[in-house]
């Protein structure tokens, strides 16, 4: 053996996002579940398993939500990014067009809180 790969991380894109969205902060999931983009938030999860846990209670400290449908996960991730929180969703190309809803009403200045 080499130890060429010693420390090194093999991974997709989608677990690479994960791993971004956990080392950005992100403490809300909320998707739909579709292919290609269910692996990422599924990452995403068993990363926050192992790093997002309160040590005293063994509780994870994110919110993770699968949602009824595309439209109620972008309006999940809208709400809890105007509470404060740092929030993301994940899902396909017909995905986001039904997010578009949502995305065009977040960056309405009137609806803001």
């Amino acid at each position: 053996m080499s130890g060429k790969t010693e420390g090194l991380m093999y991974m997709d894109g989608n677990k690479a996002a994960a791993l971004g969205c956990l080392m950005g902060g992100c403490t809300v999931a909320a998707w739909y579940p579709i292919t290609p983009s269910s692996s990422l938030c599924e990452s995403f999860i068993a990363l926050a398993d192992t790093y997002r846990v309160n040590p005293d209670t063994g509780e994870r400290n994110v919110a993770i939500v699968q949602a009824e449908d595309e439209l109620a996960a972008a309006g999940m991730v809208f709400g809890a990014g105007w509470a404060g929180a740092r929030a993301m969703t994940s899902t396909s190309g017909p995905g986001l067009s039904l997010m578009a809803e949502y995305a065009d009403l977040a960056t309405m200045p009137k609806y803001r809180a």
